[in-house]
């Protein structure tokens, strides 16, 4: 059996999500995050399923998409069908939200060509944290700017579209008015 492959302090540092690292910093992640290699068509995240690992895509690229649960389809379309959600490139990360919070996978991460990942447990990353190392938390704390940003978008976006579906002198329709009650009212923080 061959050991896995470990990526260089050095080549982490330049990954935007290990930005503020110093030495010491890149040096206990690399030691502790594995290079994964996976052909195109590979599953890496199933949605539904839980994974706690935190992956960083070096190499290749992934698609990222939603199945809709054919209960929640009107009726007549009850198919199951898949919504791609984004296309992920280097220094592109997912599994960053069940990396943190032990829930299933909110979309399928799928390989588009063979890629090259880094992927780090969150069982090893809770080790580090429990014992104190600064990159553990400075790792927390970039996830945390990165989903913060996503959550940018996805309120630009979902404004846009609420604005588009909605003459300006009319209030927005009661569904958009309840999906913003249901997103900022059920958060628990």
């Amino acid at each position: 059996m061959t050991s896995p492959e470990r990526i260089s302090s050095v080549v982490l540092q330049a990954i935007p999500l290990f930005r503020g690292f110093n030495a010491t910093d890149s040096s206990q992640i690399a030691d502790v995050a594995e290079v994964v290699e996976f052909g195109p068509g590979a599953l890496v995240i199933e949605q539904g399923a839980s994974s706690r690992n935190l992956w960083i895509l070096l190499e290749g690229a992934c698609e990222v998409s939603r199945r809709i649960d054919p209960a929640a389809m009107p009726p007549g379309h009850e198919e199951s069908r898949s919504v791609v959600l984004a296309k992920l490139e280097p220094p592109g990360h997912f599994g960053d939200m069940s990396f943190f919070s032990p829930s299933p996978h909110s979309a399928d991460v799928k390989t588009i060509t063979p890629v090259k990942l880094l992927r780090i447990t969150h069982a090893d990353y809770k080790e580090l944290f429990a014992e104190g190392v600064q990159a553990a938390y400075k790792l927390a704390y970039n996830v945390t700017e990165s989903l913060v940003r996503r959550l940018r978008r996805m309120d630009d976006w979902v404004a846009e579209l609420a604005g588009s579906s909605a003459a300006q002198e009319q209030p927005l329709r009661p569904e958009w008015q309840s999906f913003r009650e249901k997103l900022f009212d059920r958060w628990n923080l």
